[in-house]
């Protein structure tokens, strides 16, 4: 659209070139306190006119936002999800006093809050400032142009004549609700072998090795499938292979994995936590059920119940989310906008 668009980067791993932006690292800090020279160095250099924080609990950000007032430098935040209410469950003794001496009043003293679906965990944190809402969104050309349909049933042959469903994500076990997954599944008793589930994506702390314990405990060894990582025109192989995809998540910002299957056309199975902005379940666009052992069971009986015109209905209105909500133009235009007005 025009901008000079910079992205420091607080790392010491190399830095992804990406087409049109200015990159810049800068040595990892943690000091609520203090911005490190290098850092105001680099914010005189760039003079920017407004600066983008991303995700919370980021205690560098907090004294980069302090030099930025006196510099009189509008900011604005995106949580990414990390206002939920059931993240301060976590460590309470030390994240209750941060927030409310730290990272709520950084975050009110923002020209605006970026909410990507989030805006009910966000006002319910306490935040004060406005908010403006963009999903994240996709570029439709970066999808395929075909898929392989008939790939995960030929490398995963016991899922042949079964509802098959797709997760792709970390294999982050409470955010993303793989434990109730998998306990929803027992739950089935005999008619879990009527499914099928295909976990995709790397492990998380050490996650793989209790998800499959979990599996195993429970008996549904047989209706789970651990793929892995996969990328480019693999997952997307997987991901329409299959008859929907499934998020079972307890919190989440928006995850980028509903938006690219809702973009590429599968049927997604949410809890309201990864219903993007809550826009599936008022819109039919999706099987929306409680982040419950038993919403979660009743969900995917529902799912694998729709008839071809039930499901027909559910993409077309799913892809008018996309095109209305989730195409970069729009959120760039959406947030220029508020990006405009912050510094006006």
């Amino acid at each position: 659209m025009g901008h000079e668009v910079h992205l420091v980067s607080e790392t010491v791993k190399d830095l992804i070139e990406i087409p049109g932006v200015i990159l810049h690292r800068v040595k990892p800090f943690r000091s609520c306190f203090s911005c490190p020279a290098e850092v105001s160095e680099l914010i005189d250099q760039i003079a920017p006119d407004v600066v983008h924080f991303h995700s919370a609990y980021v205690p560098g950000n907090i004294s980069i936002a302090r030099l930025l007032r006196r510099l009189g430098i509008p900011y604005l935040v995106t949580p990414n999800g990390n206002c939920a209410r059931v993240l301060l469950k976590r460590r309470p003794w030390l994240k209750l006093p941060y927030k409310y001496l730290l990272e709520r009043p950084y975050l009110n003293r923002a020209a605006f809050v970026h909410s990507v679906g989030d805006r009910e965990e966000i006002v319910h944190y306490g935040v004060k400032a406005p908010i403006v809402e963009a999903l994240n969104g996709i570029d439709p050309a970066t999808l395929p142009s075909k898929y392989d349909t008939s790939y995960l049933k030929k490398i995963i042959p016991r899922f042949k004549d079964r509802f098959t469903c797709v997760f792709v994500g970390r294999l982050d076990i409470e955010q993303k609700g793989l434990d109730l997954l998998i306990s929803a599944v027992a739950s089935l008793g005999e008619r879990a072998k009527n499914f099928g589930f295909v976990l995709i994506g790397p492990e998380w702390k050490g996650s793989q090795d209790r998800i499959e314990a979990m599996i195993a405990q429970q008996g549904v060894s047989d209706s789970f499938h651990l793929h892995g990582p996969a990328f480019g025109a693999e997952k997307y192989d997987l991901l329409m292979g299959a008859e929907g995809f499934i998020y079972p998540s307890r919190w989440e910002g928006l995850p980028f994995a509903v938006v690219e299957a809702m973009a590429a056309g599968q049927l997604c199975l949410v809890t309201p936590a990864s219903d993007p902005a809550g826009l599936l379940a008022p819109n039919k666009a999706g099987v929306v059920f409680p982040a419950t052992e038993r919403g979660i069971a009743e969900g995917i009986s529902r799912a694998q119940k729709l008839t071809d015109e039930d499901r027909r209905k559910i993409l077309e209105a799913s892809a008018v989310i996309v095109e209305e909500r989730m195409t970069w133009d729009v959120i760039a235009r959406t947030i220029e906008d508020a990006y405009r007005q912050s510094i006006s």
